[in-house]
């Protein structure tokens, strides 16, 4: 009895109307108001609820979709550093640029063109390791 009456008073509006109604119009003009507040209630509450928890819920969506995409990025950045790793491509640029002349070797490493290098190639590994995992 007492889920009944919690029901009851939690899921039934009381409402207090400052119009006062007198009268035989003033009863047709309470009913009147009433089903307008149904009217209301069901053709712009109802509709404002559905789009508010349809926009709450695709944001949420995207949110979640965005970590993924983060988390996925991160996973991929680890594979390819193993296989950069494993594939040693550095020590190849290293013993590579040791057979250049001292002028066009100095010039280079002040350019930072290897630390470029390395960091397109970094980047290349991790996009062919997000392609091969789609």
């Amino acid at each position: 009895m007492k889920r009944l009456f919690f029901i009851f008073v939690i899921f039934l509006p009381f409402l207090a109307v400052g119009d006062t109604y007198k009268d035989a119009a003033g009863a047709s003009q309470m009913v009147a108001d009433s089903f307008g507040d149904i009217f209301d209630f069901f053709f712009d509450d109802v509709p404002s609820l559905l789009q508010r928890a349809t926009a709450f819920v695709i944001v949420w969506l995207v949110k979640a979709k965005l970590y993924m995409q983060l988390e996925f990025i991160q996973f991929s950045w680890g594979v390819a550093k193993v296989m950069l790793a494993n594939l040693n491509i550095m020590s190849q640029i290293t013993a590579q640029m040791s057979l250049l002349p001292v002028d066009v070797r100095q010039a280079l490493v002040d350019m930072r063109f290897f630390d470029g290098v390395n960091l397109l190639l970094n980047a290349y590994v991790t996009k062919f390791v997000m392609n091969v995992m789609r």
